[in-house]
């Protein structure tokens, strides 16, 4: 127990505070909502941000890490654009979509979050195993920001297709 104390108490206060913010987002994920469209990109936008600048940070000490970060991002844009289904999804107003409930933001959230915190840990444990932790900081990186942009992508897609619905008459008319 105290080992981890330690570790939660080294934890940087910006940690806590994306950590918070991801938590956040993903339980406002699990009720159906309706939300701005530019909205719907801050969880993809966090996680490519993160995605980028941990592969500059890592490129300047690992050159093999790069090329984990490229690999693993093509197979996590292949697996969003290849799984995820929006069908739910549909226009509510000027820049508006109402999105149904999912758990899998949270739990996506969640893993990729808890994966990168895991590895910075052991990073600082381990100072000796530094090479082959940043190859998998890369693959964790790369598989998220891809993730992340083949899920923009397959939004983007979704939200064309329901924007060219036309919106159901009220009843009032």
């Amino acid at each position: 127990m105290p080992a981890l104390l330690a570790i939660v108490s080294h934890t940087p206060s910006w940690v806590f505070v994306v950590f918070a913010l991801l938590i956040l987002l993903g339980l406002q994920a699990l009720r159906p909502r309706s939300v701005g469209v530019a909205r719907v990109f801050a969880t993809p936008a966090v996680f490519i941000a993160w995605g980028l600048v941990s592969l500059v940070l890592a490129a300047q000490r690992a050159p093999l890490a790069p090329v984990a970060w490229v690999l693993t991002a093509i197979a996590g844009g292949s697996l969003a654009l290849l799984t995820l289904r929006l069908d739910g999804l549909r226009v509510a107003g000027p820049a508006r979509v109402h999105l149904p409930g999912s758990v899998l933001p949270l739990l996506r959230n969640v893993l990729i979050f808890g994966a990168k915190y895991v590895i910075a840990v052991l990073l600082a444990l381990h100072p000796a195993a530094r090479g082959q932790l940043l190859i998998w900081d890369m693959a964790v990186s790369g598989a998220s920001a891809g993730y992340f942009i083949g899920w923009t992508l397959r939004f983007l897609i979704a939200y064309r297709r329901a924007a060219a619905m036309p919106l159901p008459l009220s009843g009032a008319e």
